[in-house]
Order: C-alpha cells, then sequence, then structure tokens
C-alpha cells in the first residue's frame, strides 16, 4: 500500500526543477503559500508569507530585494529584512559588501539558485563577507532571484539561511517553486507603493500638464491650452521628470504609465 502520495508541481518563470519530487504535504503547503502571495497588498501581508514557509522550508534568515545591475554596480530600489539580524545588515551595507558580493551580482546577472557553500567557493566570494556571515551563525543557505517580466524594470534576490536550513533536492524545489510567487508578490507592492508615492508628489498642475505629454502635446501647445506660458509649462516638465527620475519626454510618459498615474492607452 502507498504511504506517500507524491506530485511534482511546475516552477514560473525560468526556473528549472531540481528533479526532486514533493509529498503531498510539501505540495499542499505550498499551494496555501502561493495563494497567500496572489492577495498579498502590503508590507505586512508579504512578511505574514514567511511563517508559512517556514512551515516545509526551516530557516532563520531571510532577506527579500528589488534591484537590478547598472554598469556593473547593484542598484536596489526596494527591500524587506524579513529576519536577517539587524547588526549584520548594519555591518553589511557600512562596509559596502553589497557591491563586494560576487553572489548577489551573479543574482542579478543570471537569477539562478546558488548554494552558499558551494557559491562562496567558486565565485571567490570576498573572506571578509564569508566571516561576517559565519559571525552572524549563517554558514550555509541559498540565493534565488527572479528575472524582471517585460513590464517590470527590476529582478529580485531572495536569501535564506540558518543552521536549521537543509541544503538537498528538497529544498532547492520548494525554492524554485515558490521564489517566482514571492517575486510577483514583492514587485505588486513595491509598484503600489511607488505609484502612491509619485501620485502624492505630483502636483495638480503637473498632472495635468503630463497627462497633455501623453497626448504628444508640445510645450507651446501645452501653455496655450492651459493659457501659461511655455517657459513654465517647460517648468513643470523638468520638475516631472526629477520627481519620477527620468532623462527625456518619452520616458516620463512611459514610466507614469507604468506607475499608473496615466492611462497606458
Amino acid at each position: 500500500m502507498q504511504t506517500r502520495a507524491e506530485i511534482t508541481l511546475i516552477p514560473c518563470h525560468d526556473q528549472q526543477d531540481s528533479g526532486a519530487n514533493l509529498s503531498g504535504s510539501d505540495a499542499i503547503a505550498l499551494l496555501e503559500v502561493i495563494n497567500a502571495c496572489l492577495s498579498c497588498r502590503c508590507p505586512d501581508d508579504f512578511s505574514g508569507l514567511f511563517p508559512k514557509i517556514q512551515g516545509i522550508l526551516p530557516f532563520d534568515n531571510c532577506i527579500a530585494v528589488l534591484g537590478h545591475l547598472d554598469n556593473g554596480q547593484v542598484i536596489t530600489v526596494h527591500d524587506v529584512n524579513v529576519s536577517f539580524p539587524k547588526d549584520w545588515f548594519r555591518e553589511y551595507m557600512s562596509r559596502h559588501y553589497l557591491q563586494m558580493s560576487a553572489v548577489i551580482k551573479r543574482n542579478f546577472t543570471e537569477y539562478g539558485l546558488q548554494n552558499w557553500t558551494e557559491a562562496w567557493e567558486r565565485l571567490r566570494q570576498p573572506e571578509e563577507i564569508i566571516s561576517l556571515c559565519r559571525d552572524f551563525g549563517m554558514n550555509n543557505g541559498y540565493t534565488l532571484g527572479s528575472r524582471p517580466l517585460a513590464t517590470e524594470k527590476y529582478g529580485s534576490m531572495f536569501c535564506f539561511s540558518g543552521s536549521s536550513i537543509r541544503c538537498d533536492q528538497r529544498a532547492e524545489a520548494i525554492l524554485g517553486h515558490v521564489v517566482p510567487h514571492l517575486h510577483l508578490a514583492l514587485s505588486r507592492i513595491f509598484s503600489s507603493m511607488a505609484r502612491d508615492s509619485a501620485a502624492s508628489i505630483l502636483s495638480s498642475r503637473e498632472k495635468e500638464v503630463l497627462g497633455w505629454l501623453k497626448q504628444g502635446k508640445s510645450s507651446w501647445d501645452i501653455s496655450v491650452i492651459l493659457d501659461i506660458s511655455e517657459r513654465t509649462v517647460n517648468f513643470h516638465v523638468y520638475n516631472i521628470m526629477r520627481k519620477l527620475g527620468t532623462s527625456n519626454r518619452p520616458q516620463t510618459v512611459a514610466v507614469a504609465a507604468g506607475l499608473g498615474l496615466i492611462d497606458a492607452s
């Protein structure tokens, strides 16, 4: 008589299955986490996912990051420190290890699964970074990310570590299935926060000018429509670009549409 039901889940994005079959209880727990990812609406919802994950993948420390590489430099735009020690995080950032870490740069290049023990040796991770991790009991763990979707600018990085985490095929299968959904949840929350922030920092006149930029109107056109000087229009355009971090009008319209500040159609 079969006493252990088995099911293989199909991982999302470009993560490859480790080849390990997950038990029926593993699959049910994963589906519960994935379903919870779909209903995440705020950072607290997102943080609340990780106790559920701990039920099938015991870990002590976890951090989630959105970012990308820009000319070889790691640029982070949002992070959720679920349970990494605050002292470790402070030391790590103050020593500029973010830019020194070979594991982090590899994550935002390839987004593949990295077993820390293997990656530290293979990528020649700086010994001082390894020592800091070990000082805080982080002797092993995993880093895994997801590439940005077509409509996204930022990829993700998720780090799990701890004395109780087991580095085996089961753990890799669980991470391969759950991380893409964590990425989607984190990206959705960040986009919502960025949209709300951008909407709050643009004045009503700037939003009005932005709407006409979307229609392809020139500064002169907008000055006539709004009955203001062309110089004033250019001043508003400059402020909009500064607030949205853009460098030209087409990019400004694209970013504004991505943030939901204007209709994308």
